[in-house]
């Protein structure tokens, strides 16, 4: 039996501080659901603000301070909040996803569907700042087990009526909730300084790669040239998931390019080396390649599924839906190549050759109809020199938030569970 030490006590979420209190959610919240509001409903430029259940997950931390989207609905079909409500979308493709709870903090925003609402049945028993922390940091793990259906997840209000939640004093789940707060607000920070540097790059790379703008010294006619008279590409194969390994040769998937960066850490799909060596030997990936995300893209995602292979990621093998590039000659530089991915002039080319739907699928027999401004080598160099240095500002700022992240995590796992007490 495990001891307890003192000033701590047992109960059915575990042990907690002796001034603490155990709640059933069904005990301190009224619950109900929103209205429905469309897709076709919301827009920035309508006048009523509103939350829908996707945003909750995409678009809002645990704090709701700042409401983005609006509504042209009628008011008489719209649910209000009061400002002291906590929001839980009640479907998603991933369970996981049903445990993101939200403080609304602000009166009168319309409320969508598929939204469980929170509100308290009685006052002075709990910050919803603190609660929303909680079920975050806590309770989102809990949540998923409750999800109902197959392709999406739903939770109800019964399920979540079932839940317990410690909690401290409420002055002390005040206290740490603005701890977290401040956290928050520097994380978001740090965001916003990534998305301004990420936009002075890509001001400077369409000035850079179309020409606009020259260094010194650098005076050569560029040429339009077809990239498949440049480059080596090659798509991966349909490897059958039947063939899927825990252990052997890693599979290159879409989803392990996020970001400009390979993140193979993740990724738990691998196939034998007999296979890796003897079918697929010609699908493994070289340090140096350029590899390329190319399923399920839209204009903004497909630049961040760009990277390159280094010796630390390999062996790698390539798997369907990603693509790999090489350089055929002296005339194109990889590193240039990566760059001009990114470019709105590759962009207006990709998407006049994909057209029909919100997202895409391309492969080797679309490379022949794109082509790409090219100055001489030595100007190639040049322009990626330079636009490294602002992808390695950008690298750093990322290491740092996703350090903040980690931080906030430890000290909310300490505050939440009374490991670590604040003074009132």
């Amino acid at each position: 039996m495990k001891q307890i030490r003192e000033g701590y006590k047992q109960t059915k979420v575990g042990i907690i501080p002796q001034d603490w209190e155990e709640y059933l959610f069904d005990d301190i919240f009224i619950f109900s659901t929103g209205k429905n509001i469309k897709q076709n409903e919301a827009s920035l430029e309508f006048n009523i603000p509103c939350v829908r259940y996707g945003e909750l997950y995409h678009m809002y931390n645990e704090v709701i301070s700042t409401v983005i989207n609006k509504t042209n609905l009628d008011k008489s079909e719209l649910l209000f909040s009061k400002g002291d409500e906590i929001l839980l979308p009640s479907a998603g493709e991933d369970p996981l996803d049903i445990g993101s709870a939200s403080a609304l903090t602000l009166a009168n925003i319309a409320i969508g569907r598929t939204i469980n609402i929170l509100r308290p049945a009685k006052d002075n028993v709990y910050s919803q700042k603190y609660v929303s922390y909680y079920i975050n940091q806590r309770l989102k793990n809990k949540i998923s087990t409750l999800a109902k259906g197959s392709s999406i997840s739903n939770v109800y209000n019964s399920d979540l009526k079932k839940l317990r939640i410690p909690l401290p004093p409420l002055k002390e789940q005040e206290k740490i909730a603005e701890i977290l707060t401040t956290w928050d607000n520097a994380i978001i920070k740090q965001q916003e300084l990534i998305k301004s540097k990420e936009e002075q790059k890509k001001g400077l790379m369409q000035k850079l790669l179309s020409g606009e703008v020259r260094f010194d010294g650098f005076t050569d006619k560029w040429k339009e040239v077809k990239l498949d008279k440049l480059v080596f590409f090659q798509e991966g194969p349909g490897v059958r998931n039947t063939q899927y390994r825990k252990i052997g040769v890693k599979l290159l998937n879409v989803g392990n390019i996020n970001n400009n960066t390979l993140n193979l850490n993740s990724t738990d799909t691998y196939i034998s080396e007999e296979e890796a060596y003897g079918t697929y030997n010609h699908f493994l990936v070289d340090e140096g390649d350029l590899l390329i995300s190319c399923s399920g893209i839209n204009s903004e995602s497909f630049k961040k599924k760009i990277a390159f292979a280094k010796r630390e990621d390999l062996p790698l093998c390539m798997n369907t839906s990603t693509m790999r590039f090489k350089s055929l000659n002296n005339k194109l530089s990889l590193e240039y190549l990566y760059f001009f991915f990114q470019t709105l002039f590759f962009e207006k080319q990709v998407f006049c050759v994909l057209t029909g739907s919100a997202q895409f699928n391309f492969g080797p027999t679309h490379i022949k109809w794109f082509k790409i401004k090219l100055p001489t080598l030595l100007e190639q160099n040049k322009i990626t020199e330079v636009l490294s240095l602002i992808d390695d500002e950008i690298k750093i700022l990322r290491n740092e938030q996703k350090e903040l992240k980690l931080q906030k995590n430890g000290l909310m796992q300490k505050l939440l569970t009374g490991e670590m007490r604040v003074k009132i």
